[in-house]
């Protein structure tokens, strides 16, 4: 997996690519604000961006403008962004960069100090597949009482839509709850039939993603404050 890192701390940048390297991931590119990432992604064009989202010059949204940037110059390359402090507007904002939006994810910076999830999720970014930090996650499913659509799901739907956003297959699911493949997916189509999300059979067409679409519900009825 080839990763260009994008992070203003030096002391930082230099420690995780020494430490990514180190377990076999490829760093073919660091930058430290928003004109070197760009230019880094045009001349590697890698599998993966991992980008802080405040960088040089005003310590805003640059790691969403290098995502939008990215997504629209090399729609192939992840884009793995890491927060301080996460909030659901931000996740919106990565995921609705397009329709289509996929291999995309938000990690709370502290995950960055433990290289397996880490390189974890890099891996499943880049494999087209959106991974949410668990911690926002925890977060969004706390604030979605007495909320509809979301409050129509059953417990165990929203636990199959939390592994959902945290970007896990199927399988994945299954495992990590305890059920057969088979149930996940009756629970898949459970939720998307609640969430008011398109058909089977629409889902069959290359434009829809249901993963993108549910978390996106998710999210949305869940970026006001508590008790909205």
């Amino acid at each position: 997996m080839r990763i260009v890192i994008v992070e203003d701390n030096g002391l930082f940048l230099d420690t995780l690519s020494e430490a990514l390297q180190g377990r076999g991931v490829e760093v073919v590119g660091q930058a430290q604000d928003l004109g070197g990432a760009l230019a880094a992604v045009d001349r590697t064009v890698p599998d993966v961006v991992l980008a802080d989202i405040r960088l040089p010059p005003g310590y805003s949204d640059e790691g969403l403008q290098i995502a939008s940037a990215v997504r629209q110059r090399y729609p192939a390359v992840g884009i793995l962004l890491l927060a301080q402090d996460g909030t659901p507007a931000i996740a919106e904002r990565l995921l609705s960069l397009e329709e289509q939006s996929r291999a995309v994810g938000y990690l709370m910076k502290e995950r960055a100090g433990r290289l397996s999830y880490l390189i974890e999720a890099a891996t499943r970014v880049a494999a087209g597949e959106v991974v949410i930090d668990p911690w926002l996650i925890d977060q969004l499913l706390s604030r979605k009482r007495g909320r509809d659509p979301l409050d129509r799901l059953t417990p165990q739907e929203r636990r199959v839509l939390e592994r959902v956003a945290e970007g896990r297959s199927n399988l994945g699911i299954a495992q990590a709850l305890n059920l057969t493949v088979g149930a996940v997916e009756r629970h898949l189509s459970s939720i998307t039939d609640k969430l008011g999300l398109p058909s089977l059979t629409e889902l069959e067409r290359p434009q829809f993603n249901v993963r993108v679409l549910a978390v996106l519900a998710f999210l949305r009825h869940d970026a006001g404050p508590p008790g909205r």
